[in-house]
Formats: C-alpha cells, sequence, structure tokens
C-alpha cells in the first residue's frame, strides 16, 4: 500500500495527474486502504488546480480522518479556489489548530483572511510567524505569499531571494495548485 501511496503522490506532483488517477484506481480495484487513495486523490487535484474535485475528495478524506490536519487543509484551499472564503476560513482555522500552527496552513488562513477583507487577521498572522522566524526557521515562502496578498511585492520578493535556494525544490512542486499563485484584486 505505501508504495502504490508514494507512487501517487510522486505521479501528481510530477504533472501526471492521469497517471496518478489511475495508480488510484488500482488501490480501489485491489481494496487497499480508501483513506490513503482519497488523500493522494486530494493532492492530484490540489496540482490540477480541479478545486470543486479537490472539495469533493478532501471532504472524503475529513469524513474519513477528522483530526487529520491535511484533509482539511486541502479542503480549505477547495474551498478558497472556489472562492467560498467563509468555508475555506473555517477550514483552514481547523488545519492550523489540528496541525499545531504548521505554517502552510496558516498562511493560507491569512490568504482566506484578506480574500475577505480582514487585512488586520493576516496581518497577526503574518506578525506572529515573522517572531517565530527570529527562534527557529519558517518557510521565507510562507511569508512572502501573505506580503504579497497584502501587496507588499518588495518584502515579498525579499523573503523569495532569501529562500530560493532553500526551498526550491520542495516548493516548487506545491506552489502550482495554490489558489495565491493566481492573481489576486483586494
Amino acid at each position: 500500500m505505501a508504495g502504490q501511496e508514494q507512487l501517487g503522490w510522486f505521479l501528481a506532483w510530477s504533472g501526471r495527474s492521469d497517471e496518478a488517477l489511475a495508480a488510484l484506481a488500482n488501490m480501489a480495484r485491489l481494496d487497499l486502504a480508501s483513506s490513503t487513495r482519497t488523500a493522494v486523490e486530494s493532492g492530484v487535484y490540489y496540482h490540477r488546480r480541479d478545486y470543486k474535485k479537490l472539495v469533493e475528495a478532501s471532504q472524503k478524506f475529513v469524513a474519513v480522518n477528522p483530526d487529520a490536519w491535511p484533509g482539511h487543509y486541502f479542503l480549505a484551499v477547495g474551498y478558497d479556489g472556489l472562492r467560498q472564503e467563509s468555508d475555506a476560513i473555517s477550514e483552514y482555522q481547523k488545519a492550523v489548530e489540528l496541525s499545531h500552527g504548521d505554517t502552510d496552513t496558516a498562511a493560507g488562513l491569512a490568504h482566506g483572511y484578506l480574500a475577505m477583507g480582514k487585512r488586520a487577521e493576516a496581518e497577526e498572522i503574518l506578525a506572529d510567524m515573522l517572531r517565530q522566524s527570529k527562534k527557529s526557521y519558517v518557510s521565507p515562502y510562507m511569508i512572502a505569499t501573505i506580503y504579497t496578498g497584502l501587496g507588499d511585492k518588495d518584502k515579498a520578493f525579499s523573503f523569495l531571494e532569501k529562500g530560493l535556494s532553500r526551498e526550491i525544490a520542495r516548493h516548487s512542486l506545491l506552489f502550482e495548485g495554490r489558489p495565491q499563485a493566481r492573481p489576486t484584486s483586494f
């Protein structure tokens, strides 16, 4: 099962989503763990930016794993991509809580707040991340996404430059599915 799951993630992250979905169908045929299939399925639709199907797959994942933060995070991203911001914020909040403040989930929550015109809440999340970054590692990319949403492109680029060499491999794979990667107007 773990091999099939890893294959699904690899194919999704490599932009080979049709093959990833075929691997998921094979997992279903072999009756491998449905929670694993729905997690990978969420990842496939995340990379496709198919937010409607991402919501559907993530709802299934959350139904089976209500305390697993990735399901709530993917569900939030799906809602965010569909511009259902109040639903996105609710799910981002659950993901932040369940992940104990994972910066991906917190940056997503900040994006949701900005989409709803709640600038002060997003700035509070940014201030928390900046404080945390003085004590431990915080992804400069996550900080940059918040600065981008706030309209401060200079600071966003500054943080992107700081983190580029360290995080290029990790975030190039994750960037393409994020609603934050599309232009927005606030």
